[in-house]
Parts: structure tokens; sequence; C-alpha cells
């Protein structure tokens, strides 16, 4: 075998062809079967090219040989059911076997902290890699001797010999603690049917078959398994060994570029082929001076992250504008690149990501991982929302926006944290649902415009019933618990939750999901392995692995074909390949050179005892690979970051540092800072904003909005006018506003069945009420226990309220409806009518067939008849008389205070607030509403001169910007604006 090496740079590939073809036309006739072999099938191109143009210079076209990598010329190979009578173990077979085998070793996990199944699943994955990192090292040819006793057709014992010989020799070679473990955890997770063993038995039968020459081109030196292949293949047909020159010896007279880069960054050096030691660190001087012929390189520090990517998203974007057609980012900071990747979306660049981003982190990935979230953490809402709210969940639901709509309104409303029981009650079926109409029953004013608002609602309720029926069903469908279950049963359930809730069609529409489906799919034949078939996991546990399998799967988005385009790669990517310009991101000194973090029994020490890559020799490469980008590409943006996420501050990488002082002291620098993006900005709310929008008033109010308008017209502005209230936070935290909710439900229902039975008897009554309370606050006390405080106050109230309310039937008034929905309208002076909504707690009937209306509230007697005076600030009782025009009185009723055998006079007292001259509020309520509903619609202005009290938890704050005005004074306003 004949081996070549040439110093890298742009002539390389050249002098590589040229030597290519001499070498061919010495092979002779077998030279038409020739095979040329490189790393990856990115350098396919660019080798071809090279083969080309040399062909061409020489005057000679000529067919070009056969370009490929080891992978693809494996595709070549028959089957050879002798020769490998077991079927290669899958990843995921292999990691479920060392996370049964390690998940009864507890010492294991706490020695490395992996407490957690993430953890653990992290851990196996770790020792598969060390495992595979061991048999590449050291599972040659030469561990199987020709004198063994074991036959030689039976390959899998021969290997499994060869895997006992070597453990016992390196169990001797290396002493170490952490190595003897590392070793012991090899010998037991390794076997004949691991890809590695399998690869090296496929490359035994190429190696046999092959026919013609093999050229082997490559930045960096073969595996063993690969030099074992080429050795093999020298025997038999003339072969050929192209690398890169690492040793600085063919460097010229006088410096170039090449012995520039070796000489300042020594760590890229390699010893000759024969000599002791990796590198040849400490050869040669610092160059005195620059050579003439070298590429253009910017170093640009950034302040910040966003400034960094935004430098390199907009240096990619100018080379295209200039007419380059293939430039590069390489993403030696991911987080870095991913923003400049979302920057160049947004400009329209076209880009080839071949960084390979994890499956994990997409869309349909999470989908997948929230259905496991809302099962474990049974029915938890915050990732029910998440799910249903991802395309891949129930897609085709009917009316799936407006329910997912209203099902996280009464969510947040509601302040339900989880529990499916909650959630199916969630959206019950109301009494109004049954039929078509929407008459409340009891003679009130219906509104016939609402009918076809009303039948959306009841559609988009029963569609969210449905979903949430759905869901809940197939959640029950689950095992639960940490119970242990065979690994099939597990998948067999995966597959129905994707076809039940229609998640596999959605994932096939979509290109990461298509990669998500397969990889699922090639679960499948999990059980059919000796381990996987005995496998039990628990529910967490079976989690964990798919997102470990999801973790450890590459997803390459699919880009467009185009003339131009940027191409993002990692910095390894970059090898043997050219592009019109370069950026690479991430050079401060933190992640240029990168180093991975050590583990108990993976530290660097412990690779060096068992000969493996260790830290420095992966700096080295580290440093041939940036030189090499250097060296290729004549044009190199190299960019950093000064202050890192947390403020700390960073420096430019020392191998950089090391380049820009050379270039310096040449006097030609090559030091830059981003400029940082200015924003010219005019603080105009100098004043109290006081906007106007005839078009926006609504057309539909409810108390609650006139309130907000009484309070401040700006908030109502911005509320109600431009729709900005945000959705009520999730909160675990029981509110008083779920007990004012629940309390309703307990008072509607009792005094209806009061009603319907005429039931008379106090005891009986307050029988019954209890029954009723115990009854709605037990699923609430099951879910949250702080709700038991609140029961047992309230049924201390229960005797005074059941007494206050025989008290008032004495008086001839009587419980008539509650819950009522609404609606009327009013006649305006220009002839639009105002419709007013809204929901009266309860409506009584008096002895002379007048109605009033009453408001429960929270709160004592006492706070309440403080509300007598606020009545124009909290207009909600007068409101209620609105509503109901045959009202002629009105009172707030409490739910709370006064306890049995508290000596507070009558009981009415302790419950009941009349409002004095009801029929007098209501009048003034009706007309104020009127004038001020036609200003807004004239154009009134809507000044933000809410008090304290109005702006403490105000939404909009931040849009007025309150508190940063150079005056407080209302601004000037019409007779027709609101003040």
């Amino acid at each position: 075998m004949t081996r070549l090496q040439f110093p890298p740079g742009p002539a390389f590939l050249e002098q590589a062809a040229a030597s290519t073809w001499h070498f061919l036309d010495l092979c002779g006739p077998l030279a038409a079967a020739a095979h040329v072999v490189v790393p990856t099938a990115a350098q396919i191109p660019g080798v071809r090219a090279a083969l080309d143009a040399a062909a061409r210079a020489r005057g000679t076209p000529r067919l070009l040989p056969r370009v490929v990598t080891l992978g693809h010329w494996l595709l070549d190979l028959p089957p050879d059911l002798d020769t490998e009578p077991v079927p290669v173990r899958s990843h995921a077979a292999r990691l479920l076997s060392v996370q049964q085998a390690i998940r009864s070793q507890d010492w294991l996990r706490q020695s490395f902290g992996a407490q957690t199944e993430a953890a653990a699943w992290g851990l196996a994955q770790t020792l598969l890699s060390i495992s595979d990192e061991l048999s590449a090292r050291w599972l040659e040819d030469a561990a199987v001797r020709d004198d063994d006793e074991i036959p030689g057709d039976d390959r899998a014992e021969l290997l499994q010999g060869a895997l006992e010989r070597t453990y016992a020799h390196l169990s001797e070679r290396f002493l170490g603690q952490e190595a003897q473990i590392v070793l012991a955890f090899w010998q037991q997770l390794s076997g004949p049917d691991d890809p590695l063993p399998a690869r090296r038995r496929a490359l035994q039968r190429l190696a046999a078959m092959i026919d013609g020459p093999v050229i082997w081109i490559a930045p960096t030196p073969p595996v063993p398994l690969e030099a074992v292949f080429l050795a093999r293949a020298g025997e038999q047909v003339p072969t050929l060994e192209i690398g890169y020159d690492w040793s600085g010896q063919a460097q010229e007279a006088e410096p170039d570029w090449y012995g520039t880069l070796l000489a300042l960054w020594p760590e890229a050096r390699r010893a000759p082929e024969g000599d002791d030691g990796e590198t040849g660190a400490g050869h040669g001087s610092l160059p005195e001076q620059l050579p003439a012929r070298r590429p253009a390189v910017r170093v640009i520090g950034s302040a910040r992250f966003e400034d960094e990517a935004i430098a390199a998203a907009g240096q990619l974007v100018a080379w295209l504008n200039e007419g380059r057609r293939h430039v590069a980012l390489v993403a030696h900071d991911r987080i870095v690149a991913r923003r400049v990747r979302a920057l160049l979306a947004r400009a329209g660049a076209p880009v080839r990501d071949e960084t390979g981003w994890k499956l994990s982190t997409t869309r349909a990935a999470a989908a997948l991982m929230r259905w496991f979230d809302v099962l474990g953490r049974d029915g938890d809402t915050g990732a029910l929302l998440d799910l249903l709210k991802s395309p891949f969940c129930l897609p085709d639901a009917a009316h799936r926006g407006a329910a997912i709509a209203l099902i996280e309104r009464q969510i947040r409303r509601e302040t339900i944290t989880g529990g499916w029981q909650r959630l199916r009650h969630l959206l019950a079926a109301r009494d109004d649902e049954l039929d078509d109409g929407i008459d409340d029953g009891i003679g009130s004013v219906v509104d016939p415009d609402a009918a076809t608002a009303k039948r959306a609602e009841r559609e988009a309720r029963a569609a969210a019933r449905a979903m949430i029926a759905q869901l809940a069903d197939e959640a029950a469908a689950w095992p639960r618990g940490h119970a242990q279950q065979p690994l099939a049963i597990w998948l067999t359930r995966l597959d129905a939750t994707l076809d039940a809730l229609s998640m596999r069609t959605a994932l096939a529409a979509d290109d990461a999901g298509r990669q998500m489906l397969d990889a699922l799919a090639r679960l499948a034949e999990l059980p059919a392995d000796e381990t996987g078939a005995h496998a039990t996991l628990a529910q967490h546990e079976f989690r964990a692995m798919l997102s470990a399998i999801l973790e450890s799967v590459a997803y390459k988005e699919p880009s467009a074909p185009s003339t131009s385009r940027i191409t993002i790669l990692p910095l390894n990517g970059a090898r043997m390949r050219r592009f019109d310009g370069v950026v690479v991101v991430g050079c401060d000194d933190g992640q240029l050179p990168s180093s991975a973090a050590e583990l108990m029994f993976f530290s660097n020490q412990m690779r060096r005892e068992l000969d493996l890559e260790d830290r420095e020799a992966r700096f080295a490469q580290q440093a041939r690979d940036l030189a090499e980008v250097l060296l290729n590409n004549d044009d190199v943006v190299l960019t950093w970051q000064k202050v890192g996420a947390r403020g700390e501050p960073h420096h430019v990488s020392g191998w950089i540092e090391r380049l820009s002082a050379c270039c310096r002291r040449a006097d030609a620098p090559i030091e830059a800072n981003a400029a940082p993006r200015l924003f010219e900005a005019e603080a105009r709310p100098a004043r109290m904003p006081a906007p106007k929008a005839p078009e926006r008033v609504p057309a539909r109010w409810s108390a609650a909005a006139y309130n907000m308008l009484r309070r401040c017209p700006y908030q109502f502005f911005a509320g109600r006018m431009l729709g900005l209230a945000g959705l009520e936070d999730m909160s675990d935290d029981l509110e008083k506003r779920d007990i004012g909710n629940l309390l309703h439900r307990v008072l509607h229902r009792y005094h209806q069945e009061m009603r319907d039975r005429d039931e008379r008897d106090p005891e009986r009554r307050l029988a019954r009420l209890r029954e009723i309370s115990e009854h709605e606050f037990e699923s609430l006390i099951r879910d949250d226990g702080n709700a038991l405080g609140y029961y047992w106050r309230w049924r201390e109230v229960l005797p005074s309220y059941v007494k206050w309310q025989a008290a008032r039937e004495a008086e001839g008034w009587y419980w008539q409806g509650g819950e009522v929905d609404v609606s009327v309208d009013i006649a305006m002076e220009d002839g639009v009518p105002l419709r007013l909504a809204g929901r009266i707690d309860r409506i009584d009937v008096g002895p002379d067939g007048s109605r009033a209306v009453l408001d429960y509230k929270t709160q004592s007697a006492l706070r309440l008849r403080k509300k007598v005076d606020d009545v124009e600030e909290d207009c909600q009782l007068p409101f209620y008389g609105l509503l109901r025009a045959d009202a002629h009185a009105g009172s707030w009723v409490a739910l709370e205070g006064v306890k049995e055998g508290d000596k507070a006079g009558p009981a009415g007292q302790q419950r009941e607030v009349d409002l004095p001259d009801f029929d007098g509020a209501v009048h003034w309520l009706a007309s104020q509403l009127r004038q001020d509903v036609i200003r807004l619609r004239r154009g009134a202005k809507l000044a933000a001169f809410g008090d304290a009290s109005a702006c403490t938890y105000c939404e909009a704050r931040g849009l007025c910007r309150k508190g940063f005005w150079e005056s407080t004074a209302v601004p000037e306003l019409t007779d027709g604006d609101l003040t």
C-alpha cells in the first residue's frame, strides 16, 4: 500500500487528484474498477470536481472513478446469512440493555448523581458510547489468533472469544479502578451483534471482494477498523492512501500561510509517521512577518449574544448580495447558530443545514413528550393546553380552535391545575344546551340576535367536552403508577394513542414528524431482541427511554435547491471543502477549543489509561480543523461574544489571540468590533394619554365593562376596545373567586330544590343545604386541601343563612330564579340601540308580584354596607335593574361574616344589605350609561386618570406609562370627552 501526504490547503485536492490519476495509470486495466473513498458524502462533489479538473488539465478527459464513502460502498454487499446469522442490534436495543443492566446498580447511579430517569438513561448512553470507543480501539483482527481452536466459520463465537481475550489483556495492562470498572461494563455490554463487530465483519467481506484499485482520500488518519480494511485491501489490489501532512516538514523556505499557522498553533502539528508523540509542538518559531498570499481574516467581537448573531447573519447575506454562490456558517456555538438561522429565515436567505439538530428539539417530539407529561401528572392543565395547541393532536376535531380557546378560558377562570375528574366536569352540559331556545324561562327579554352566538357557544362546548373526554379515556387506557410492564405493552399503547389522537396522520405530513415516526417504528423490533423480550419498564422509564432515543436521532431540515445558498455545518464538517466565504461563530475562550464535561468514571485520566482519545487529542484536532478553514478559504470571519449569558466576561480564544497578535505585529490587524445597532426613539407620552376610538366602541356591554370605564377610561380603551386584556394566570393556589363560584352553584341548586319541593321545615332545609355543600366541596377538597378551611367557615354560616331566608319568605319574598343570563336593548338617540348583557345571581318575587334582584358577595354585611355610598363606582346591582325592567328592589347578600350564635341583630341584618332608592340608582345608571356611550361613539377621549386602586393590578400600566409622565394633570378635554 502506498501512502502520500500533502499539506492542507487549496492545493491539496489538486495534488490528490493528480496523484490519483498517476496511480491509476500505473494500475493498467484494473483502473476501470477503481474506487475513491472519502469520509463523508459532503466531500464527494469537491473530490469529483478536482479529479475532473486534473484530467482536463492533462488534456485527456476521461471517465471518473467511482467516488463513495465507506458506508455507501458497504451497501453494495449482498446479504450473507452464513456470515451474519444474527442481525445487528439497533441502537435502541443496546441502550435498553445498558439501562436494564445498571437499573439495579444504585451505587453507580448515586456516584453519577443519576437519580432521575433522564439522568439514568444519559448514563446508559455514555456507557454505550465508551464501550463503542473501546471496541473501535482495541477489538482488531490481532485479537483473533490463528491457533484458536474455535471453528473459523462460527463468527459469533470467534468474536466472543476475541472480546474475552482482549478484556483479559486490557485488565492486566490497566490497573486503575475507574478503568477496571469501565472494562467490566464493556465486556458485559459488548457482543458479536453490536454494530462495530458487524461492521468489522462486513469490511472483511468487502476486502475479499475488491477487484480494483482503492484510493483513500481523507483529512484524518483512518481509525483502526479502517486501517485493517486498507491493509487487507492492499494485500489484494493496488491501494493508495492520501492524507494531510501536519508535520510542517513540507513548508517552503520562506514561511507560507501553512507554516505560519503551524508556528502559531503548534498543537496542530502531527509527528511524521514513525516518530513518537502525537504532535510536533515546539517545532519552528513565531513568524516575524506574514506571507503575501493569505486569506482575508477578520475577528469580530460582539458585546452581546444578539449582536454576534446579527453580525454573522449580516455578513452572510451581504456575501450573497455580492454574488457569491456558496458561503458557510460554522456553528461552533450552536445557540448563536440557531439565532443566526432564524435571522436568515426572516431575511429569506436560502439555507442548507448540515449540523443535524436533535430530533428532540422539534415540535413533533415536543407534542409526544407533552402527552407523557399529561399522563404522568394526571391531566396537568399546563401540559394539556400545550398538547391541544400542538397541530399534531386531534387535528381534525370539530370546532377545534373555538373548543381549545374555551377550554383554556375555563381552566384559567376556575384555576384548575389538573385532575381528569375536574376536567371532565369543566364544561358540563348546561340546561340551556338541551334545546335550541334561549329563553331563560322566567319572562326575561330575549335577544333574537344572540341565537347564532349561543348556538356557536354550544357547539364549542360540545366539542371541548368531546376533546377532554377523548383525552381522558385514552389516558385511562394506559397503565397507571409505577408498576412495571413489559416493553411490548408500552409500545402497543403508544401506537394506539398515535391513532386515537390522530397524531400519526398529522406527523406523517411534517418533515420532523416523519423522521420521528420512523424512529418509533424501529422500536417495534425491540420485543424481538433478547433483552427487549424480557425488559420491564415503568411509565416514567418508558418516557425517559423515548426521550433518550429522540435525543440520539439527528433531524436534518430539508432545503430547496438553489443556485446560491448558505451552508450551516460543524467545524469538522468543513474538512476538505472550500467556500466563497466562511463565518465561524463561538470563537471565545470558553468554546474554542470545546471540551466535554468529565464524569467520575469517564475522566480524561481514565481515557489516557485506556489509550482512548483524550482532551489534548481532541484539542489538537480542533486546532487542525480551524487551521484548515483558514487554509482552504479566502475570506473568513471569526466572531466571539465578550459577555456571557450570566454577565461573565469572555476573552477571544487563545488560538485567535495568537493569530491576532502576529497580524498586529506585522501591521495587518484583523480585530474588529460588531457595530452596535443604534435605535433612535423619542419619548412622546410626556403627558397623560387620552386616545379616542369611536369605531371600536363595543356593541355589547356588561356591568364589568362599564365599571372598568368608570374606573379608568384608558384601562377600558386598552382592555375592551383594543382587546389587550391578557388571559388569567395559571395558579396552583386556591383563590377566593373559586369559592365564590362554588357557593353560587350550591345556593342555586339548594333554592331550586326547595322551591320544587315546597319545603318549609327549617331543619330539613338546613340538612339539605349541608348535603349539597358537602357534595360540591368534596371534589375541590380532594384536589386542594386548602378548600377544607373554606368549607368549615361556610358550614358555620349555613344556620344563619337558612334563618335569613325564612325571615325573607315571611315578608313575602320568594326565590324565583338564579344564575339567569339576560340581555336587553336600550334605545339611544343616535338610533343604534345599546345592548346590555349579564348574569343575575338571584331573582325574588314579592307579595305584590314585583321583582327584586340580589347579588351574592363573599364578604361580610359590614363591608357591604360601604357599597351603598360607592354605587356609582361599582354599579353591578343597578345594572341588574337595567336587565330586569320589572325589578324595583335590589340587595347584596353576604355569604360570610356572622355565624350561628353571634349577637349581631336580626338575621336580615346579618345577611342582606338593601340599596336605598333602587329605582333612582337604576334611572341614574341608565342616563349616565347613555351619555357615556354616546360620547364614546362621537369620539370622546379616554384619559388615563384612574386612581391608585385602579392602577395597582392594571394590565395596561405598561401601555399608558403612568409614572413616567412629566405631568399628571388631566389633558385638556372637551365637554364631550370622558373625565
